[in-house]
């Protein structure tokens, strides 16, 4: 879906002056694909076009836009067309994930400015800030996101962001939520929400089949013959060590291109976003085996696989998955919200045994 890359650079598109009919766009992308676009968003459309339009214009600074909704409900559809086909260089668009990657590796590099002029590098000439999947689970995170928002409305740029949740349901932890309000504030007072809550999940229409992530496959219990038919690697050997930044994680198996994992080494050791984001740089086809029913686990396993999932989605790796049970057993019971997209994702897998 996201076609920029994971920590994309300013669109290289040149800015010009011309007509931008956002909804006509749309119109002609939907007949392609053969879909009926609901009120929701057709409403998102029409605001979008609206968006494109005064950025062009250069009158003032436009209202930004946080959209919401379930997986599936057409929020990344509808923003790669607008990000495609809007003829504005200084723009960027980048997985929030990977912008606070690549705001930690500013912060943390020798001689490293403060904060505040590391933000200015990172979006100096950017007029519009488009981020993919806004959400937070890191506490640490909350207070740089403060100051994050602070900066871009300060200084005029237009920030327009998806999420799987509203506002409010952002860093839901209640022991840290606190921590997060004033974010919240910032957010409802200089972004439209705009929630998309139609009933059909467009992911089950197949419209990423051109991400790598999905031609990986699912293998559910494959037993000794299964995993010597599919060249499935055994777990007989002794664990490896991989250094990842300044830390040593423990893995299954490595090769030149594929990564090895089980369940255990890497969602239930002291892992991070950024350990799957460096990672991924390396190791194009990964591995991950004993996947057991995530209800059976405690919440930060559960969090940090639907983390590696997301970032293995998003970097289009390919993923072949070895769990114990079929995918509704797998993500039964589990009451994070983050699960459905999870779940959506991983039915995208095509079913091995």
């Amino acid at each position: 879906m996201l076609k920029e890359g994971c920590m994309a650079s300013y669109s290289d598109q040149p800015e010009m002056a011309t007509e931008f009919r956002f909804t006509r766009v749309m119109a002609e992308q939907a007949a392609r694909a053969r879909l009926t676009l609901d009120e929701d968003q057709l409403s998102l459309i029409a605001r979008l076009d609206a968006l494109g339009q005064q950025l062009l214009s250069a009158a003032g600074t436009p209202q930004g836009v946080y959209v919401w909704g379930r997986t599936g409900r057409g929020k990344s559809f509808i923003l790669d067309h607008f990000f495609a086909s809007l003829p504005l260089a200084a723009r960027r668009r980048v997985h929030f994930h990977h912008f606070f990657r690549e705001l930690h590796q500013r912060l943390n590099a020798p001689g490293a400015p403060d904060l505040q002029a590391v933000m200015r590098q990172m979006t100096s000439g950017c007029r519009l800030l488009c981020f993919d999947e806004f959400h937070l689970h890191d506490p640490g995170d909350a207070m740089l996101i403060k100051v994050l928002l602070e900066h871009l409305f300060q200084r005029g740029i237009v920030l327009l962001a998806t999420s799987n949740y509203p506002p409010e349901m952002l860093l839901p932890n209640p022991l840290y939520h606190d921590r997060f309000l004033p974010s919240i504030a910032l957010i409802r007072a200089h972004l439209a929400v705009v929630a998309l809550n139609g009933e059909e999940d467009y992911r089950q229409r197949h419209l990423s089949v051109d991400n790598a992530f999905c031609s990986g496959r699912m293998w559910v219990n494959p037993n000794a013959q299964q995993r010597q038919l599919y060249d499935l690697p055994s777990l007989s050997a002794e664990p490896v060590s991989l250094t990842v930044g300044y830390r040593t994680l423990l893995a299954a198996a490595a090769s030149p291109t594929l990564l090895h994992f089980t369940f255990a080494q890497l969602c239930q050791a002291a892992t991070a976003v950024m350990d799957y984001l460096t990672l991924s740089e390396s190791y194009t086809v990964w591995l991950l085996d004993e996947v057991p029913p995530l209800a059976t686990v405690g919440q930060a396993a559960q969090q940090r696989f639907i983390n590696v999932i997301d970032v293995l989605y998003e970097k289009q790796i390919r993923l072949l998955l070895v769990t114990c049970c079929d995918l509704e057993t797998l993500v039964a019971g589990v009451e994070l919200e983050d699960i459905q997209r999870t779940r959506s994702r991983l039915q995208q897998l095509p079913r091995a045994v």
